[in-house]
């Protein structure tokens, strides 16, 4: 029974310590933050009932700094809960100026209005808030299909990508869209192609600036055909030689390759060719020409000649 009694006791002192301890350090903290106490404050800004005819320009001020003198508690409310700058900008906006400014004196009010009573507001960071707003302009620019194509062996495309219409219309602020020459699509994804793609697809905005695009979706079109590949001979024919200049020419033949679409290859005959070198572009340290072909069929891809040059000699 002693030994029950005497922890009894003990827990009773420290319980009873703990009471007062807890105590003293309510009536601490409240003495402590009843005091008034001067820090610095931020207030975010938020630009509201902007006009349909202008956007904000991109160096306005997001955050003013000021100091704030008021009682401990209201600090750390504050702290928490912090102090938003709302700037109805159609109120001071007048679209000839292009901006406005706040005063101090008004900025330090719209401030004030901001906390429950008046505490005692100093050094705004500003003297005054300069806004710039940018006036929303139209812009023609071109649309660039982004792709990612690969073709079944022996496809290939017969021309380069079509897009309808190639060209839309993109609308923002004048300062953002001065940079802005082209816009892309969406990503058109497809494999082992193998006959004509007509695809329609979105086009991506390059920015958050953007407001509207027109129209936002655009035709992607491909011509797709089977390939095959076509081999001529053919003598050189030399072009601009004067009429005193003999020469020889090592060799003397060039052997053209070329792919064509299976529907035209039938179509295409060695007539439609016409290889020449031209003397008057030879490489007179070298003595050597380049041959090319100065005619030849308009559906023909990847022309490849050999020898790729022509030696030559000069007889006197």
């Amino acid at each position: 029974m002693s030994k029950g009694f005497f922890k009894n006791s003990k827990n009773v002192k420290v319980n009873r310590f703990l009471f007062f301890l807890l105590l003293a350090t309510i009536f601490w903290v409240l003495t402590k933050f009843s005091r008034e106490f001067t820090t610095t404050m931020t207030a975010k800004v938020n630009y509201e009932n902007i006009p349909e005819t202008a956007a904000l320009a991109e160096n306005n001020t997001q955050n003013i700094t000021f100091d704030l003198t008021a009682n401990g508690f209201e600090i750390l409310f504050y702290k928490f809960k912090k102090p938003i700058l709302t700037v109805p900008v159609g109120k001071y906006y007048s679209k000839e100026k292009g901006g406005f400014k706040i005063s101090k004196s008004e900025l330090m009010r719209m401030v004030s209005s901001k906390f429950n009573r008046n505490l005692a507001i100093k050094n705004l960071s500003v003297d005054e808030l300069n806004v710039h707003l940018d006036p929303i302009v139209l812009k023609k620019v071109l649309v660039i299909a982004k792709t990612d194509i690969s073709f079944k062996n022996g496809f290939k495309a017969v021309d380069s990508i079509k897009i309808i219409p190639d060209s839309v219309t993109i609308s923002g602020p004048s300062g953002s869209l001065k940079n802005i020459e082209s816009i892309d699509t969406e990503l058109i994804s497809i494999k082992n192609v193998e006959k004509n793609i007509s695809e329609t697809t979105k086009v991506v905005s390059p920015g958050s600036e953007i407001m509207s695009i027109k129209p936002n979706k655009v035709n992607v079109a491909l011509a797709v055909a089977e390939f095959s590949q076509g081999q001529y001979t053919f003598p050189v024919e030399v072009i601009n030689l004067p009429p005193d200049v003999n020469i020889k020419m090592v060799p003397q033949v060039v052997t053209v390759t070329f792919d064509v679409s299976v529907n035209d290859f039938a179509n295409i005959s060695k007539e439609d060719f016409r290889l020449v070198c031209d003397y008057s572009q030879r490489n007179k340290d070298e003595n050597f020409m380049l041959p090319f072909l100065e005619k030849k069929p308009q559906d023909i891809h990847n022309v490849v000649f050999e020898p790729k040059k022509i030696d030559f000699f000069i007889f006197k």
